[in-house]
């Protein structure tokens, strides 16, 4: 079961809400006569509804790249995962997959129970 959207189009839609909401609060907030609290909720509100629905990267992008976030998208996680070499046994040197079990060595370095048990 595919989805049709994208990743980024839920995101647009959750920050959609939380405009909206925040929108709401400051609406609120001024009328209680909070009015730095309605301001900033107002702000927020208009910060959100902007990044929501501009189309152009130029929002997100300096963030990404301050923050060194990979804007790249990928469409197979498997070759997200084999290009990754985060997690790699100590004593294979093999990647480890989510599911594997592992467990750490004399030493302290991650390896698979099977090259655990096979060293033992």
């Amino acid at each position: 079961m595919d989805s049709t959207e994208s990743d980024d189009g839920n995101g647009r839609i959750a920050r959609l809400v939380l405009a909206a909401g925040l929108g709401a609060a400051a609406l609120w907030s001024l009328r209680k006569g909070k009015r730095l609290r309605g301001a900033l909720a107002g702000l927020g509100a208009v910060a959100l509804g902007y990044s929501a629905t501009s189309d152009a990267d130029s929002v997100t992008e300096p963030l990404a790249e301050e923050f060194e976030i990979d804007t790249a998208e990928s469409d197979d996680a498997a070759a997200d995962e084999s290009e990754s070499d985060h997690l790699r046994c100590a004593a294979c040197g093999e990647p480890i997959v989510a599911g594997q079990i592992r467990s750490p060595n004399e030493d302290g370095e991650t390896v698979h129970e099977t090259c655990l048990e096979a060293t033992a």
